[in-house]
């Protein structure tokens, strides 16, 4: 009598290798008041899903930032946010239409609101800096931070 199931007698499968190219994770958000908060939840997620949680304070507060910029500054309707593991390495890109790129990340003088934000990246981030927008062409450059992560067998 034949049947659907599997035979039993085939040996078992091998866990798979786990791969040694990037992880990338892409979050398209409109360019809104909340997309900020979108974009930093997004990032706390995927952080806390690969192990990286001490990461998590600071990826957040500077993807808040560029995600702000995004939502301040740039043009379009949406921005791009990717999210790059490379252990130990973690990066944030931020995508945006504006081709105009951000002024020095230096933290101003005296009580001003405005222009903190780049300041608060360079000084919390291992780098920052800007790209060339996506290659589909829907944005014009993305800003980016990296933070060192602990390495895989330190897991």
């Amino acid at each position: 009598m034949d049947s659907d199931h599997e035979s039993d007698d085939r040996p078992p499968r091998r866990p798979p290798v786990p791969s040694r190219d990037p992880y990338v994770y892409t979050l398209q958000s409109s360019r809104h008041a909340t997309s900020a908060k979108v974009c930093r939840d997004f990032v706390a997620c995927v952080l806390n899903s690969v192990g990286q949680e001490e990461l998590v304070d600071t990826a957040t507060v500077c993807t808040s930032e560029l995600a702000t910029n995004a939502f301040l500054h740039a043009e379009g309707d949406s921005v791009m946010l990717r999210v790059v593991i490379e252990p130990p390495r973690f990066r944030v890109l931020v995508y945006d239409a504006s081709a105009e790129l951000p002024a020095a990340a230096c933290l101003p003088e005296g009580d001003r609101l405005h222009g903190r934000g780049l300041g608060l990246v360079a000084a919390l981030a291992d780098a920052w800096g800007t790209a060339e927008g996506d290659a589909v062409g829907m944005y014009a450059k993305g800003v980016w931070f990296e933070l060192a992560g602990k390495e895989e067998d330190e897991a």
